[in-house]
């Protein structure tokens, strides 16, 4: 059996200034019924508050959230973030409307995946799809 730790953590919030809040509510509710402990930091969040937290809290996971397309502006240090508090294994997915202007799917993917975010979903995403991504990615990681 695997000897991991129970339920996955996972911090979830939107960053910069960003008030959507209705997408951050429903994954919350989302990973809670997939069994995950979810640390919701709702909305208005600096990069550094996920890191933080995520450090904070030991956390398997940080599910980013933006809908007002400001997020490539927020996100281009998060993955340092995490590097200089010691948690650079520590999953970083980001989803909504990340970018402003009509910028094709795979553009949008490879700007945010270079930044070393984990996993892109820009636009419109199937939550039970992406929490069965989520929990592949976290029973895939070596356990520290």
């Amino acid at each position: 059996p695997d000897m991991r730790r129970k339920q996955p953590i996972i911090i979830i919030g939107v960053i910069g200034n960003d008030i959507h809040v209705i997408a951050n509510r429903i994954l919350h509710i989302c990973l809670v019924e997939a069994g995950m402990q979810v640390i919701n930091l709702g909305v208005n969040n600096m990069p550094q508050d996920f890191a933080d937290a995520a450090l904070e809290v030991g956390a398997d996971a940080v599910l980013i959230g933006s809908l007002n397309g400001e997020a490539l502006h927020w996100c281009r240090e998060i993955r340092p973030l995490f590097t200089v508090r010691g948690i650079h294994d520590t999953l970083v997915y980001i989803g909504g409307n990340l970018v402003t202007g009509s910028l094709a799917e795979q553009e949008v993917m490879s700007m945010f995946s270079g930044l070393g975010i984990d996993r892109v979903y820009h636009g419109t995403v199937d939550f039970d799809s992406m929490i069965a991504t989520l929990r592949k990615d976290i029973d895939g990681r070596p356990v520290s």
